[in-house]
């Protein structure tokens, strides 16, 4: 079980490595240059205490999330363009995982963004404390079309 478990962590970091080197999107905000970029945001430490696994699709709930995770204002996204993928793990996680994030698929009239989560291996003195891990990827925006969020089968979630 433990060799499933490690093959899977290390399958999920190998996709995830892949998708990064996929090309990036261009959501800057109007005001920027329109210049591709990739942006994402990863950390072990937000103020986020609940589970939020969600796409953000509105400026509105963008600032929100940023204000009340991190106390500072949210970068500038144009979500005409764009959404964020967010995966918060609140601070009852029970364990830390690498985050990551596939490319958006098409599942019938809806876009699918799948995210997995990979175990990592660590050698503590003291019980694991969770303290808001979270990761956060901006996708072009499909028009007229629902966006979803859901974790990988796969995942090397402790269960």
């Amino acid at each position: 079980m433990k060799i499933r478990q490690c093959f899977m962590g290390v399958f999920l970091l190998l996709f995830c490595a892949v998708l990064t080197g996929m090309s990036p999107v261009e959501c800057r905000g109007k005001s920027s240059e329109a210049a591709p970029v990739q942006m994402e945001w990863k950390g072990n430490i937000s103020n986020q205490k609940e589970p939020f696994i969600k796409i953000v699709e509105t400026r509105e709930a963008w600032n929100d999330l940023w204000l009340s995770a991190f106390e500072k204002p949210a970068p500038d996204i144009d979500f005409d363009r764009c959404v964020v993928a967010c995966v918060f793990l609140g601070h009852q996680a029970d364990w830390l995982y690498s985050i990551g994030f596939a490319e958006p698929v098409p599942r019938g009239d809806v876009w699918v963004i799948s995210y997995g989560l990979a175990e990592i291996v660590l050698d503590l003195a003291k019980p694991f404390k969770a303290s808001g891990q979270y990761a956060m990827k901006v996708f072009s925006r499909h028009k007229d079309a629902k966006m979803i969020l859901e974790e990988f089968p796969e995942s090397a979630r402790r269960r």
